[in-house]
């Protein structure tokens, strides 16, 4: 029977602090595609799942779920996902160009009014960005203290 890897704290603290860095990214990147500057889609997943924070959060970070601190990130991570969803289908919901305006090399352009509800929404989102970054702050202090014990 395999024991069980033993865990280093500083190993711990540089993957939050790694985790907190690709959701910080995650947010600009949302940002820029709201801007219109060209974003790979695919580098701002929808679903909470998808994206490099949710990876470890949902993976190497459940060491950590015992922790109220790790508890306390879940759900304002799902309301940011939730809210980028809307923000999305607003820009490229179903309103993308036609196939023919594809093929002519048209480049869509979201309406004024879906731009202003995008960046109402993401006011909403940074607010949720906002909190998560603080319960990562939150994690990080829990683990160093319990380092010190």
């Amino acid at each position: 029977m395999a024991t069980p890897k033993k865990i280093n704290k500083s190993e711990i603290l540089e993957k939050i602090r790694a985790a907190k860095r690709s959701h910080v990214t995650w947010v600009k990147r949302a940002r820029s595609l709201i801007d219109g500057v060209p974003v790979d889609k695919e580098k701002v997943p929808v679903m909470p799942t998808d994206c490099i924070f949710g990876q470890w959060y949902y993976g190497d970070g459940r060491q950590l779920a015992k922790l109220p601190s790790f508890q306390a990130i879940e759900d304002p991570h799902n309301h940011l996902h939730e809210t980028y969803a809307k923000i999305f289908k607003r820009l490229f919901g179903d309103n993308r160009p036609s196939f023919f305006a594809r093929v002519l090399g048209l480049k869509y352009k979201p309406h004024k009014e879906d731009l202003d509800e995008a960046n109402e929404l993401f006011r909403e989102l940074q607010a949720w960005s906002d909190i998560i970054v603080g319960r990562l702050e939150k994690l990080e202090e829990q683990i160093k203290r319990l380092a010190e014990r």
